[in-house]
């Protein structure tokens, strides 16, 4: 949608510009003997009123301008008009004047414009944007500088040791610890720093809050909702999966009360399901 909206405000700007130009072309460029009627007119209309008999005027003799005026003959020179070899010249004074205002308006406007965009892309687009294709080559150098925001399952399982016996051969050893218990930066910075000093206080793991997007740093997630997340079964989940239709798996297991958060874990364990 987004190329679509832009390729037409690009193709109207475009269009705009061509239009633009063919005007001023016209403009700048008149024929000569289309100017002449222009100069004549605006010389006209600049002459005093005058009062006509009926004697016959020969408007043009001998490049002068004969009119009739109570009876007397009054000659004045014609307006010059320049003429090139080519049959065109520059028209500066059709070009200035107020006919062509809206001409001179709308190239300032695409001039301003334009230069406006032209700053603003220089102030948002990175420098080291296209130095090797399509991309910021530099974004990979800052990216890897940042501090990983996951936590490795080897920085867990180095106090946890027991856990990591249980998850040996359980189906669940491919999940992540911070899956389901957090991410635990807080506790898992604590913990090595009680490494070296005796007595630091390391913060225990919370009771989940039931949100997917929790902010909690580290928490137990005893809760039917973070295991049915996993083992619905849905349209197109693999034959091979181990997904379950809930209502009939509770029913089946004799479940004491199928709507207790911790209804799973009566019969299976997180780290060892037993299935």
């Amino acid at each position: 949608m987004f190329v679509i909206v832009f390729a037409g405000i690009a193709f109207a700007i475009l269009a705009m510009f061509v239009i633009l130009m063919l005007m001023f072309i016209d403009v700048v460029f008149k024929s000569p003997h289309a100017s002449v009627n222009r100069l004549d007119s605006s010389y006209a209309e600049s002459a005093a009123p005058v009062g006509f008999t009926g004697s016959v005027v020969h408007p043009y003799e001998a490049g002068k301008e004969v009119i009739a005026v109570a009876g007397s003959s009054i000659s004045r020179p014609l307006p010059q008009v320049a003429y090139s070899k080519t049959g065109f010249t520059l028209n500066s004074r059709l070009l200035l004047s107020r006919h062509t205002r809206h001409l001179r308006v709308l190239a300032f406007l695409m001039t301003v414009g334009g230069a406006g965009a032209l700053f603003v892309r220089s102030q948002l687009v990175p420098k080291a944007y296209g130095d090797r294709g399509p991309y910021r080559a530099a974004a990979l150098e800052q990216i890897a500088s940042q501090p990983s925001r996951l936590s490795s399952d080897s920085d867990c399982l180095t106090c946890h040791s027991k856990v990591q016996e249980e998850r040996a051969e359980s189906p669940h050893k491919a999940v992540l610890c911070m899956h389901c218990h957090g991410n635990g930066h807080e506790h898992i910075a604590a913990a090595i720093k009680a490494a070296g000093t005796p007595g630091q206080v390391i913060p225990p793991a919370g009771e989940w809050d039931g949100s997917f997007h929790t902010k909690m740093d580290l928490f137990i997630t005893q809760d039917r909702a973070t295991c049915l997340s996993c083992h619905t079964s849905v349209v197109g989940m693999p034959s091979s999966f181990r997904s379950i239709d809930v209502a009939k798996h509770l029913e089946e297991q004799g479940a004491e009360n199928v709507k207790d958060r911790n209804v799973c874990f009566e019969c299976h364990t997180g780290h060892s399901p037993g299935i």
